[in-house]
């Protein structure tokens, strides 16, 4: 069977492929290494103009990284003003004048390492400064560290500014003239591919989905939905499930301070109510329009009336009486809620006299009195008519907040943001690293031993298709590799132990 061999069966060289010298017999299996020779052979060599298909003596190249002798593509694009393969827009002033370096011998090389460039090498230029290095190079140098400088001249530049002009892992993206099917045909399928990386998700994205490509799925009623999007929370209820902190406010009346606790972790919705309020000058110039010895003092209706008031939001809110968290009237300077019913809070409160245990469960606890209680008990005092209103005017003049938990809330998340912001610029290559920045980054990749660890996944690596993915233990554990000075390596050197075999004097056996 095969190669005039008496056998049943084929070798790895016949399945392979590999040994055969263009005549003779042909197997099947694996193809790959003659098909990647003919590649090869049809594929452009990178020192061509892309038009002429002959050597180039002033390369030009294009955004999307096809090269093109400046007598060849000038004109051409001054005559048609559109991409000679792509039928893209270009413009004269598009086009990017490239800096190739020669050795002695008149080969192309890489600026920095002087390697020279080849068919197997991915080339890769710089919009900015026009040179032209190999990719290798710009990774070591530039993309890993996240040193956005050219090699050369020293200009900054950004990460896009990088131009693959040839990669062998992918030999007809830009070497090979374009047929002209696939020239009308390839806008559109570029235009229809989703962006590269993962989108950054909203800093309130649920973990579910609002489920919009099932419904499309099972409903010809909706319209198609090809990708999931996360559920937001609602802004108010995101940050309300993560107060952890009390807020306090002082109330300047008539008759003295009142230092008030606000139960924020426990009743963060009315607390944050009452603190929005007190912000915005709501109480202030109001009257306590109730009061009841031994029993309560009822005030934050700026009509003094007992039946106005509005919440922040405008419209009444829920009571935050949930069981197992339960806050109770039972003490002197306890701050609640007043309400009409369930679920109509509005900005009208009162604060407790006397244990009034029979309210629980029916008014929202929120706080307490924490400084002034001498100052409730004048206010307890003032005489009031039939209609338990004070005969003499007990009045909020100012309501100040010290400690807002909200405020603190929302700065967090715009530091957060703006952290990632600043991310995002650095791993672009939009900004560099500040002094304080590069020392973190020293002390977290230097052990106490003094040796440098530089992990292969670090955070500042932009993610680039390098087809370099480096050693690995498994599919996705990566290998940490240490540098050590040659001065501890020297120091750490141990005897080897003697080669061959030896008996010794059997005293084991």
């Amino acid at each position: 069977m095969g190669r005039g061999k008496d056998k049943l069966f084929i070798t790895q060289g016949e399945w392979s492929n590999t040994a055969d010298d263009g005549g003779g017999m042909r197997f099947g299996g694996k193809d790959s290494r003659i098909q990647g020779k003919q590649d090869a052979a049809q594929s452009l060599a990178f020192d061509c103009c892309a038009l002429s298909l002959k050597p180039f003596t002033t390369p030009l190249c294009t955004p999307d990284g096809y090269v093109f002798d400046a007598p060849n593509i000038t004109e051409y694009v001054a005559e048609h003003h559109k991409h000679p393969f792509t039928d893209a827009k270009l413009e004269p002033a598009d086009l990017i004048k490239l800096t190739y370096h020669q050795d002695a011998n008149g080969s192309y090389v890489d600026p920095v390492t002087l390697k020279q460039f080849s068919e197997f090498t991915k080339i890769a230029a710089n919009r900015r400064s026009g040179h032209v290095y190999l990719w290798s190079t710009l990774d070591e140098f530039n993309v890993k560290p996240g040193s956005w400088t050219d090699l050369v001249t020293g200009e900054p530049f950004e990460r896009s500014d990088i131009i693959v002009l040839q990669d062998p892992a992918a030999p007809n993206r830009a070497r090979k003239p374009a047929k002209r099917n696939e020239r009308l045909e390839r806008p559109r399928a570029d235009a229809a591919r989703p962006a590269a990386g993962k989108q950054r998700q909203p800093y309130n994205a649920a973990k579910h989905s609002k489920g919009l490509a099932a419904a499309a799925l099972t409903s010809t009623a909706v319209a198609p939905v090809t990708a999931n999007e996360p559920e937001l929370i609602d802004e108010d209820e995101y940050m309300f499930a993560r107060i952890k902190s009390k807020g306090y406010v002082r109330l300047a009346t008539s008759l003295g301070d009142l230092n008030l606790e606000l139960h924020c972790d426990r009743a963060p919705r009315t607390c944050f109510n009452f603190v929005k309020l007190a912000r915005a000058g709501y109480y202030d110039g109001s009257k306590f329009h109730r009061s009841i010895r031994r029993f309560m003092i009822q005030g934050g209706d700026p009509t003094g009336t007992g039946r106005g008031g509005k919440s922040c939001w405008g419209a009444p809110f829920k009571d935050e009486v949930v069981a197992g968290k339960r806050l109770s009237h039972r003490e002197r300077g306890v701050l609640s809620m007043a309400n009409s019913g369930p679920d109509t809070n509005t900005s009208q409160f009162f604060i407790t006299y006397a244990p009034a245990r029979h309210l629980d469960g029916k008014h929202t606890v929120f706080g307490r009195v924490v400084g002034g209680l001498p100052v409730l008990a004048q206010m307890e005092a003032v005489p009031t008519d039939a209609a338990d209103r004070p005969q003499t005017d007990i009045v909020i003049s100012k309501a100040t907040v010290f400690v807002d938990p909200y405020a603190e809330f929302a700065k967090r998340i715009e530091r957060r943001a703006e952290h990632q912001r600043s991310q995002d610029a650095l791993a672009q290559g939009k900004r560099r690293r500040t002094a304080a920045e590069e020392e973190q980054l020293e002390n977290e990749t230097t052990t106490w031993f003094g040796t440098k660890v530089r992990s292969q996944g670090s955070a500042h690596r932009t993610g680039d298709d390098t087809g370099d993915s480096g050693d690995g233990v498994g599919k996705y554990l990566k290998k940490t590799k240490l540098e050590i000075p040659a001065s501890a390596s020297s120091a750490s050197t141990s005897k080897q132990p003697a080669s061959g075999y030896k008996f010794g004097d059997f005293s084991n056996w």
